[in-house]
């Protein structure tokens, strides 16, 4: 699994560029509030965020409710207060642990993701729910079709970024990543042959899954409830007129022009089997413990 798309943890600024940073946190921060207004929960409830990247949303979490956990399989946030290295097909918990999974722009990214949603209910109690923010079949199409413009100034933005750092030498952020800039044909090679996003075969399959009714039979597992689909933002994978116009990118998402949308489910009340919890997995509230 690859963490939270383009979340760099510590030093993200230094490689994305601060402005692109600043608007990727308003865009994930807007599409959390959107969601959130669907999910009935205490203060008192046990979160858990699969994918958290550099832990701007764990901390939205943490504003919300006492008891927050998180995973990612490679990025450390700032903040390690509850956090643990881990992949979702196998998360480190014990059965029935939380009352709510969260992920955002995750799923897409994952090698297994039948068996990651079979997670994802193992661990939610009954009545819990499971949250998940993916990208639309509109914010594929707008990445294909922008890249040709989008991508080149994506370029010259981290260029730019990544020649302050090295100037910053001592001075930069720990943990910073290599700051050395790719070479002129990986950069053509990116320009005429856009990457598959996630883990997908073809540009044409990561399109067709990218669907409504795709996510759905993909996100489905047996007692998750369907509650609500949700349209959330438009808006590019570059950025463009960035800060400005979130009114109308939410009424445009709300018209049928979503970049993102939330599928949120709930687990049957009840009681029923539950398999016996491997020692590997860990007990709330006491998450496995970074290296």
């Amino acid at each position: 699994m690859l963490s939270q798309e383009h979340n760099l943890g510590r030093g993200a600024c230094a490689l994305e560029g601060d402005s692109w940073t600043r608007w990727l946190h308003v865009v994930r921060e807007t599409e959390f509030t959107q969601a959130m207004w669907h999910v009935p929960l205490g203060r008192e409830s046990t979160v858990l965020e699969i994918g958290c990247g550099d832990g701007l949303q764990l901390n939205l979490l943490r504003r919300r409710f006492a008891r927050v956990f998180a995973i990612d399989p490679a990025t450390i946030p700032d903040s390690r207060q509850g956090f643990a290295l881990g992949v979702t097909e196998e998360l480190p918990f014990l059965n029935q642990s939380f009352d709510l999974v969260i992920s955002s722009s995750v799923i897409e990214h994952l090698t297994d993701r039948r068996r990651a949603m079979e997670e994802v209910r193992r661990v939610l109690r009954p009545g819990g729910f499971a949250l998940h923010i993916v990208p639309t079949r509109v914010w594929k199409f707008a990445s294909l079709l922008l890249n040709p413009v989008g991508y080149p100034m994506r370029v010259v933005e981290k260029w730019f970024a990544r020649r302050k750092a090295r100037m910053a030498g001592p001075s930069a952020p720990v943990g910073l990543p290599s700051t050395d800039s790719p070479g002129f044909f990986r950069v053509l090679r990116r320009w005429l042959r856009p990457p598959i996003h996630g883990t997908f075969p073809s540009h044409l399959a990561e399109y067709l899954s990218f669907g409504q009714k795709q996510w759905r039979q993909t996100l489905a597992v047996p007692d998750l409830q369907p509650v609500a689909e949700v349209p959330l933002l438009f808006f590019t994978q570059f950025g463009f007129l960035r800060f400005r116009f979130t009114w109308a990118r939410i009424w445009a998402a709300r018209h049928g022009f979503t970049s993102t949308r939330a599928y949120i489910f709930q687990m049957l009340p009840g009681i029923f089997p539950i398999e016996p919890a491997m020692a590997s997995k860990t007990a709330v509230p006491n998450p496995s413990p970074i290296e």
